[in-house]
């Protein structure tokens, strides 16, 4: 190999792990990368909150089956930070039931925000209320 061949390919390898180290960094959300077929899940939005709102999409599954300990993930990030969003197992058991809940998010850059959590379709079909 030539020293012209090796240094590019040590910049291109550099690079690609500086860019893989910095993606790393951030702080990820739930958000799937694929679009959800329609009907499958829901993405909620949160309350205005020292002037920005988040995002979290939650699986028809989640509400149809819920997990016995609830589950918690990560929201979108809004003004470079998230936010940890947790759902019980009393509260899925209600949205399944057809009532809604209110989730307050945790507390991170000094302030959360509220999602309301409702069914988004009827057993046996789909209903999309965006």
């Amino acid at each position: 190999m030539k020293r012209k061949d090796f240094l590019k390919m040590t910049a291109l390898g550099t690079a690609v792990g500086l860019g893989q180290l910095a993606l790393s960094a951030c702080k990820s959300s739930s958000t799937p990368t694929t679009p959800p077929t329609p009907g499958t899940s829901k993405t909620f939005s949160s309350s205005t909150d020292s002037g920005h709102a988040h995002t979290v999409t939650i699986a028809r599954t989640e509400i149809d089956t819920p997990p016995a300990g609830g589950f918690a993930r990560d929201t979108s990030i809004s003004s470079g930070h998230s936010h940890t969003f947790t759902i019980s197992l009393a509260q899925l058991t209600t949205v399944s039931g057809g009532g809604s809940v209110t989730v307050t998010t945790s507390v991170d850059s000094s302030h959360s925000h509220a999602f309301t959590i409702s069914k988004w379709y009827a057993a046996g079909k789909s209903i999309l209320n965006f």
